[in-house]
């Protein structure tokens, strides 16, 4: 079985990081995607004769270089606008890597925690191999490691590297979702955001962040899930809780049939809130099985425009 999809173990090593970029570098081309379009309905295009993309229209502002004032709209609208710039091969984008204890579990091939850490490595080789800007943010365990730096590709593979170990499921997690509270996602602006989490709930705060980084950004949200999770044949379980400080964080419970539909009827009614509620932001979602090799759920955020 392929390595890719089947590691020998969930804990990933130097040699396998190494063999995702090979991976990354035969993606195949990317799609001209329209990037995203802004809240007055200009979209993100190509100026032809600038050598530069237009990242978007928006209200001028003092400090705006007169150059690039929009004339035609300014007299249509009554208010002078601006139309800002980026180099055509200055692609931004942020990685947002969130592991959960549940994470570190899977009845087939891996982990998705695992499956997380490998589609990360994927994104990251790609970006440097494409010349993009990558920022991160990778939360797993007590760690929480973030960098909107250059050059950060060795930094962000040892991340991932000690994200892999399992130690990390029994040690506490913080609960805040990964885009509240930082300074990468506060100053977000016209960047590819990638999402990598199994959360499926958020208060209000939350919530009122994941909208303000949608609106400024094009957000992609990866759910890696392990479908077969919810066949497991009724009997007794031992599973990690890293709330338990007896049994050295091993909970047995007993699993029977009609708990497991209900686990499997609660599981999906919550995500297709989730769901929809991601769709009224303007943030693409999309569902694998842990049983979807990486490099496939690469190709799909390529054929997005997520990666290039």
């Amino acid at each position: 079985m392929s390595p890719l999809l089947s590691p020998e173990s969930p804990e990933l090593d130097d040699g396998h990081f190494a063999l995702l970029a090979s991976y990354a570098k035969h993606l195949g081309r990317a799609p001209k995607a329209i990037r995203f379009a802004t809240n007055a309905g200009e979209r993100r295009s190509r100026q032809k004769g600038h050598g530069m993309e237009m990242l978007e229209l928006r209200a001028y502002q003092a400090s705006d270089d007169l150059r690039h004032i929009d004339w035609r709209v300014t007299a249509r609208t009554g208010q002078a606008h601006t139309r800002l710039y980026a180099q055509e091969n200055d692609h931004q984008r942020l990685l947002l890597l969130d592991l959960s204890s549940s994470a570190y579990f899977g009845t087939r091939h891996t982990f998705i925690a695992t499956r997380f850490l490998q589609l990360a490595g994927i994104i990251a080789w790609r970006s440097k191999q494409q010349g993009d800007t990558l920022s991160y943010r990778v939360t797993y365990g007590n760690q929480d490691h973030a960098s909107n730096k250059t050059n950060t590709l060795p930094a962000l593979l040892n991340y991932l590297k000690d994200a892999s170990k399992i130690e990390n499921r029994a040690n506490s997690h913080k609960t805040t979702s990964i885009w509240s509270n930082t300074l990468l996602t506060n100053k977000s602006h016209n960047k590819d955001v990638i999402i990598l989490t199994d959360k499926q709930s958020w208060n209000d705060d939350e919530e009122s962040a994941l909208m303000k980084l949608a609106e400024h950004n094009s957000v992609h949200w990866i759910q890696i899930i392990d479908s077969n999770t919810f066949n497991l044949p009724a009997g007794h379980y031992q599973i990690v809780d890293s709330q338990m400080a007896n049994n050295n964080g091993i909970k047995p419970i007993t699993i029977g049939k009609n708990s497991m539909q209900q686990a499997k009827d609660d599981f999906f009614t919550q995500n297709t809130l989730m769901r929809k509620k991601l769709a009224s932001f303007g943030i693409r979602h999309q569902i694998f099985d842990i049983t979807e090799s990486p490099e496939k759920i690469a190709r799909y955020l390529l054929s997005q425009g997520a990666l290039h």
